[in-house]
């Protein structure tokens, strides 16, 4: 087949000063002396696909092996691949919708589908696991997944989502865990919960779980935070889905919170806010490198926070787009938007000067 045509195009750095942004500590468990996060990148796009398989999920092992997934459109064009220099598709064809990728190296990286899981073993991929919730084949659809490696090999790999309601709502929670250790998968206890499992993470510094639960309703749709310990679910927070809403994030190992118009450490069983962004078109992802290097997905762009100040990396050349995953490196990132206008995905990637 003929490879897909890139867009690629270069975007200015815009230093736009955001107001009325309060600024407190920084976070818990690093050291006062962090430099900065840097600002001087360049930046190209690539346009990925149509309007008919919008790329929603991004991972990579490094600037030179970058994954990107669709759940939609031609299968022959639902993966696609950055050798560093350029994104291919149609090489790699799996024949369920793809909903959520996540890897430990270059050669261990894994798919979550419908009801299946799949690796690549740096060759090609394979279906690993066929998966299913009290005995029946529901249609679970497994929106994300998360693996610990926090001491070097794999110990373990989650992969969450739902399956349908009686109302046909996706707010039946699923989390699948598979333990290198006995090379085995299991199915938690979602007991208490209600609604699609978005992220998941272990904090580091307490070995807490957090996740974060989206269910559905035919009148608003609304957010919660959960704890998990020892197969018990204790919610955090709560919110309807609104200007701003709520969600988890991982940044060097540590669990970030961003409840509405703030973004939170969790210590002593208490929030901590670290940056509150009100009066801004701040919206709710976050990614980062530490608590001085942290990027902002806004209405209108990708904006970056230092430790000291807000300032806007990018603009959208359109008025309005969303960004839904990113890949960061030392000294490169890639961030995964769609063009509502367009229904274009597109890669924004940036490399520092």
């Amino acid at each position: 087949m003929k490879k897909r045509i890139l867009i690629k195009f270069i975007l200015p750095v815009v230093a736009i000063l955001l107001t009325s942004i309060y600024f407190s500590c920084s976070s818990p468990n690093e050291p006062v002396s962090l430099t900065p996060g840097r600002r001087d990148y360049t930046w190209t796009v690539d346009t990925l696909s149509g309007p008919w398989d919008p790329i929603f999920r991004l991972w990579g092992s490094s600037p030179t092996d970058v994954w990107a997934i669709t759940s939609g459109g031609d299968i022959r064009n639902s993966i696609y691949h950055f050798d560093g220099t350029r994104w291919t598709t149609g090489k790699y064809i799996i024949h369920y919708g793809l909903f959520s990728i996540y890897g430990f190296s270059q050669n261990n990286v894994y798919i979550g589908a419908q009801n299946r899981i799949y690796r690549f073993d740096g060759v090609s991929w394979k279906e690993t696991a066929v998966l299913t919730k009290d005995g029946h084949d529901y249609d679970i659809v497994f929106d994300n997944m998360w693996g610990e490696s926090l001491w070097g090999p794999p110990t373990a790999l989650f992969a969450f989502g739902a399956y349908p309601d009686d109302k046909g709502l996706a707010n039946n929670s699923v989390i699948a865990l598979f333990n290198f250790r006995d090379n085995k998968w299991s199915m938690l206890n979602t007991n208490g919960l209600k609604g699609i499992v978005e992220q998941l993470f272990r904090n580091k510094s307490d070995y807490k779980i957090y996740l974060q639960v989206i269910k559905y309703s035919q009148t608003f749709d609304t957010t919660f935070i959960y704890e998990y310990n020892q197969g018990n679910y204790t919610k955090l927070y709560s919110t309807i889905w609104d200007k701003y809403w709520a969600t988890i994030s991982i940044i060097n190992n540590e669990v970030y919170f961003v409840l509405n118009d703030q973004i939170a450490r969790r210590s002593n069983d208490q929030f901590q806010t670290i940056l509150t962004l009100s009066g801004t078109n701040f919206y709710h992802h976050i990614w980062g490198r530490n608590s001085k290097d942290i990027f902002l997905e806004m209405t209108d762009g990708l904006a970056h926070y230092n430790g000291n100040d807000v300032k806007y990396l990018f603009q959208f050349n359109r008025l309005k787009g969303q960004i839904w995953g990113a890949a960061l490196f030392e000294k490169e990132v890639f961030f995964l938007a769609n063009e509502p206008q367009t229904s274009l995905s597109l890669i924004y990637h940036g490399k520092l000067k």
